[in-house]
């Protein structure tokens, strides 16, 4: 009998996509039966929320290829394969195999009952790079890369040599310092105890790299009477960029081409090298929200966001010999890889999680005050909601599926990334390189997420912070939740990281007693059956002079050990018996070196940054970032792995 395909399309949260599909099928008759073996195609519209039945396809087929186009979703495209039937034309029919890990086919009489995931990411687009010293004619339609003596299609700045490496930075290996716990030692500080109730107090050691040993609560503080990485419990490793997973700049929301009036935004995301297959497991997700980029002197833009990000560059003449930055894509880079080194600290820390950055636009500047307080209202939207989170976060983790993440073997061979890094991506209006080939028999569900960290650093606390009790997205109008939208984001958020966040209501609109009071509310309350934890952070650039139990009085008085730096007030940390929440506050005195190795990331801040005359400022802002490098790092070790 002749095979029915009926088809059913379902967005990520598993809804079904409102509004009409377009869909393309394409069958190859087996060889020798009339009219033709050569391909054929029809093209139908599936209605909203209803299957489509597609066929009858003559009996014996060997190919059946579907393409779905949809106004709010990436196309997607399924190819089903079956090898012509074996023995009498009575026998049972052979296998079907398909090439989408977003699809499933079941198949129930002569029925092929075909479920095909729409998604809202794609890959971001690709843009050659103006000669250099010179600057693009009008807004560059993707990200820069560079191909060719040699290399391979990447990112341009993937591509790029890094002096004195004769290899570009992808490969480079690079000396990374991050912060380990050892166990305190009786120091001359003499014992420390937590307002909530006991605690035992620490003095640093020394260790061969820098640290202390012993008993007592665990640490990362060395000898703050040292200089610079000895003051630390630290550990460095060598790591390439190439050796720790695989790099996309994705979009995600109105990626179709279909719908310029709705907003797209850019999103960095590394997944972790994995040696073990993740279908039917969960993975971990890490969510950073850096600094406002309308404070930070970035292009403006207004909604829907099309001109002015993410791919604009850096305005103003253009060095010889250099390409004009692209700030937005600019801002990935630094965080994750070049300046903070996320990506490096998280490697090291053995605990691999997806590291997600939503790069956030800035939203324009109007005389008229209405205006400008429209203009507002978007900044970090839908972000800034649970649900919108949450939906990030899904949509990432099943195109990463779909991309073939996850199919490591048993052998420990680890993924295939060679389509990553800006590899397969498309040049401006082109289609995707294709990628390597893959197709089974078998239903491979995307894994679920299990632990997500929410982490901020500065002034992204402002958009983080409603995180904790906004649970839906605050405008509807311009950021559907049917499109932006997916409930339960409580049940996996586990971890909240303050890796410096900004104190100064003044700047961020919130005030600190707030925060801590909305941080415990919700770290008392719990993700799913599981606990929640809590790792704070602070440089003297957002704490001040003042205490950390003048800053967090709640916090502190909660059941905790203390450990102090050997210098009055240079450096205190803050544990939980239990491992749940653990603080640091670090002074100047603790941040600012006189010497400092060369070649190891994070650079340690020097006295002498800023010249002779002494730029106090511009040293306060060195130790801020320095303090979100290994802050990260070391709360990457403590992340709950469970």
């Amino acid at each position: 009998m002749p095979d029915r395909l009926i088809l059913t399309l379902l967005d990520v949260p598993g809804q079904p996509p409102a509004g009409e599909a377009r869909v393309v099928v394409e069958w190859t008759d087996p060889p020798g039966v009339p009219p033709s073996p050569l391909p054929r195609s029809l093209t139908v519209t599936v209605p909203a929320g209803r299957p489509a039945v597609l066929g009858p396809f003559p009996d014996g087929w060997t190919r059946i290829a579907v393409r779905v186009t949809h106004p709010d979703y990436a196309p997607e495209a399924v190819t089903l394969t079956a090898r012509p039937r074996p023995g009498p034309p009575t026998g049972p029919p052979p296998p079907v195999h398909w090439d989408n890990r977003g699809a499933a086919v079941l198949r129930t009489g002569d029925d092929l009952r075909l479920t095909l995931e729409l998604g809202r990411i794609r890959q971001a687009p690709l843009a050659e790079p103006p000669p250099p010293g010179t600057r693009p004619t009008g807004e560059p339609a993707g990200v820069f890369f560079t191909e060719g003596s040699g290399l391979p299609r990447r990112y341009y700045r993937l591509n790029v040599r890094v002096p004195p490496e004769p290899r570009p930075r992808w490969l480079n290996e690079t000396r990374i310092r991050t912060l380990v716990d050892t166990p305190a030692t009786t120091g001359p500080t003499g014992a420390g105890t937590g307002s909530g109730g006991p605690g035992t107090g620490s003095g640093p050691g020394s260790g061969s790299a820098s640290g202390g040993g012993g008993g007592g609560a665990p640490t990362s503080l060395g000898d703050t009477a040292q200089d610079g990485w000895a003051r630390f419990s630290s550990v460095e490793t060598p790591v390439a960029l190439d050796r720790t997973g695989g790099f996309l700049w994705l979009e995600y929301g109105g990626v179709s081409g279909e719908r310029p009036g709705d907003p797209r935004f850019l999103v960095a995301v590394w997944a972790p090298q994995l040696t073990a297959r993740l279908t039917g497991r969960a993975l971990d997700a890490v969510c950073f929200f850096s600094p406002s980029t309308a404070t930070l002197g970035y292009p403006r833009t207004t909604y829907p966001f099309r001109t002015g990000y993410p791919y604009v560059v850096t305005p103003g003449g253009v060095a010889a010999g250099t390409i004009p930055a692209q700030p937005y894509v600019g801002l990935g880079y630094r965080y994750l890889m070049t300046q903070s080194c996320f990506i490096q600290a998280q490697h090291v820390s053995r605990r691999p999680a997806v590291l997600v950055m939503p790069i956030f636009p800035a939203p324009a500047e109007d005389k008229d005050k209405e205006r400008n307080k429209e203009n507002a209202r978007h900044a970090w939207q839908p972000f800034n909601s649970q649900e919108g989170m949450h939906r990030l976060l899904l949509e990432v983790v099943h195109f990463l599926h779909r991309f073939g993440y996850g199919r490591a073997g048993s052998t420990g061979a680890g993924d295939d990334f060679s389509a990553w890094q800006g590899s397969s991506a498309p040049v401006g209006a082109l289609p995707p390189l294709p990628r390597p080939s893959w197709s089974s028999p078998v239903v491979e569900r995307p894994p679920e997420l299990r632990n997500v960290t929410v982490a901020a650093f500065s002034g992204g606390l402002s958009g983080a912070f409603p995180l904790f009790a906004r649970p839906k997205i605050s405008l509807p109008r311009y950021y559907p939740p049917a499109l932006f939208g997916a409930d339960g984001f409580s049940d996996v958020w586990r971890e909240w990281w303050d890796v410096d966040c900004d104190l100064d209501a003044a700047r961020t609109g919130v005030r600190t007693p707030d925060y801590e009071r909305a941080l415990l509310t919700w770290f008392d309350g719990r993700s799913g059956d599981r606990d929640r934890r809590v790792r704070l952070y602070h440089s003297q650039f957002t704490a001040g002079t003042r205490p950390g139990d003048q800053l967090f009085a709640g916090l502190a008085k909660r059941r905790h050990t203390v450990t102090k730096g050997h210098a009055p007030g240079i450096a205190e940390e803050w544990r939980d018996p239990d491992g749940r929440w653990s603080a640091a506050f670090y002074r100047d005195g603790l941040l600012l070196a006189t010497s400092r190795p060369e070649g190891v990331l994070p650079a340690f801040p020097l006295v002498t940054d800023g010249g002779d005359s002494g730029n106090l400022a511009g040293r306060a802002v060195l130790t801020h970032l320095f303090t979100t490098a290994i802050a990260f790092g070391h709360a990457s070790t403590l992340r709950a792995n469970d």
